[in-house]
């Protein structure tokens, strides 16, 4: 791998990367993270930084280009799919919204990756020079392999009748100690375990309003703030690549069964097509409509222009439903293999639990439509939420 990673190079190894994932998804959920070595060559690959523009030290990418490579990725292990798209888009906020100094003390590192959390449970005090905290926040996905760490926290507001600040406050990995909370049904490999901070000092250069962000980079970045939406893409990558791969993965475990009765393949049985081209069909429409929405907010930030309130809605809505879509398609191919789905062992089990986890993520979960339908409607004004 280049010593400076460009695109190309990424596309070029992407297929290594993938095949290693593939081979090594059962050991990262015993270790309930990315194994070290693996991180490092994906930061290597320039994986993390994906859409970071060039002269950052990231790959220039589109959101287009991003969408098929965490999807190749997450077709390959869903954890590894995960990790890299969050990292993504955490880079990717800090580029649009982090001040200068900051920018260039995180992007300095070449193998620079963030995570952060909005589930606090902390402490802050609030100085002229910085923020103090103590607590933990929850579910910090990538945490064992990012350079960066910390999460969402609340400032009283600055006048009265103001809504309350809200930041993310960051500190390097070694200041912080991580608690291997993450024991989930799936998606062990994403080592989303709690970040303690204890009496960290953070100061305000390394902090920046989230999730109401403000753009400090010129565009197309710029158009990564404010807003849930762009996170919201992270989890659709994830699972439309895992539902590529359960799609493919059962027409294999198929071609090797005869039925008892019939002695014929059961991928000649009527019920069984039908699913699966259904199910086809399916992951076909959520990945077009993903792609168009990333198509439209690109080509509207290319222009200098902020996303309009309804192609952040269109976006949010393609994320959610590729989510819910792509694990009622797992749970298909699962079905349509029959007994044999359930083997311990076997790769279809592990892919079900794998897509049972991000349907509850705050960015993509049921309530995600409520929130856009009722700024579709009119009800509620355009918020940072969306």
């Amino acid at each position: 791998m280049s010593k400076n990673p460009s695109l190309e190079g990424l596309q070029a190894a992407l297929g290594d990367l993938a095949a290693e994932a593939r081979n090594r998804a059962t050991e990262f959920e015993d270790l309930r993270k990315l194994a070290p070595d693996f991180v490092d060559k994906l930061a290597r690959a320039g994986a993390f930084k994906v859409l970071v523009p060039g002269d950052a030290g990231g790959l220039g990418a589109s959101l287009p280009e991003w969408l098929e490579i965490m999807m190749a990725l997450a077709q390959a292990d869903a954890s590894t799919g995960w990790v890299c798209a969050h990292a993504n888009i955490c880079a990717g906020i800090i580029h649009a919204s982090a001040e200068p100094r900051f920018n260039d003390e995180f992007f300095a590192n070449p193998h620079a990756m963030a995570a952060w959390s909005n589930l606090p449970r902390v402490e802050v005090q609030e100085l002229d020079d910085g923020l103090r905290i103590s607590g933990s926040w929850g579910f910090e996905s990538g945490c064992t392999a990012a350079t960066f760490v910390g999460g969402m926290v609340q400032l009283p507001p600055l006048a009265e009748g103001a809504p309350p600040r809200m930041l993310a406050a960051l500190a390097p990995a070694r200041e912080a100690t991580i608690d291997e909370t993450w024991d989930p049904i799936g998606l062990a490999g994403t080592g989303s375990h709690d970040v303690h901070f204890d009496d960290v000092f953070v100061p305000w250069h390394r902090t920046f309003p989230w999730p109401a962000g403000i753009a400090v980079s010129r565009y197309p970045t710029a158009a990564f703030v404010p807003g849930g939406w762009f996170i919201a893409m992270a989890g659709a990558a994830t699972h439309l690549g895992l539902a590529r791969r359960a799609l493919d993965e059962a027409r294999n475990e198929l071609r090797g069964k005869v039925d008892r009765y019939t002695k014929k393949s059961p991928l000649e049985h009527a019920a069984i097509q039908r699913s699966l081209e259904a199910a086809e069909g399916l992951w076909y429409a959520c990945r077009a409509g993903m792609r168009e929405a990333l198509a439209a907010i690109w080509d509207c930030a290319w222009r200098g222009e902020p996303p309009t309130a309804q192609l952040r809605i269109d976006a949010r809505v393609a994320a959610a439903t590729a989510v819910h879509q792509g694990a009622d398609i797992v749970r298909a191919t699962y079905d349509a293999c029959g007994a044999s789905a359930v083997r311990r062992a076997g790769v279809m089990q592990r892919l079900l639990r794998e897509a049972s986890c991000l349907p509850h993520h705050i960015s993509v979960n049921q309530s995600s439509y409520e929130l856009t339908g009722r700024v579709r409607c009119g009800i509620d004004e355009l918020s940072f939420r969306l």
